[in-house]
């Protein structure tokens, strides 16, 4: 066996780290992507598809990165929400009694707009994370 084909524990080591950590930068990365694009998707679908009685309800849905501290490591989660009329969204998704000043009179017709729009984000997020996983060259 040749000289040049032999090659030192320490070497192989860190040569390992520095892979596994460029494959780990690279899932990282992977994964900004995939819930950005995930995040733009629910919200986009949820301005057309929110009912719309002024529009206001319809306009102020927005999506945001919240970074979360567990212990020693971080947790990122992109939260899609209504920033000014997130009451309502709990009521127009399920439906809820409608009452006056003499008493209750029925339950309103449920506008399911959110959960469609979750599934299809779920659905986008794993095919673009798939999709940018297979792109890492490392």
């Amino acid at each position: 066996m040749s000289k040049s084909n032999v090659v030192s524990i320490d070497k192989l080591v860190s040569a390992m780290e520095l892979t596994l950590e460029d494959y780990a930068n690279g899932v990282d990365k992977c994964l900004q992507i995939a819930s950005e694009e995930a995040g733009k998707s629910a919200e986009d679908e949820l301005h057309q598809t929110s009912p719309s009685r002024t529009g206001e309800y319809r306009k102020s849905w927005t999506y945001s990165e919240k970074a979360i501290k567990r212990g020693k490591a971080y947790r990122t989660e992109l939260v899609v929400y209504n920033k000014d009329h997130y009451r309502l969204t709990h009521l127009l998704e399920k439906s809820h009694r409608i009452a006056n000043k003499y008493g209750s009179y029925g339950k309103s017709t449920p506008q399911p707009h959110i959960e469609p729009a979750q599934k299809n984000a779920e659905a986008e997020f794993v095919k673009t994370f798939e999709k940018e996983l297979g792109r890492i060259r490392v």
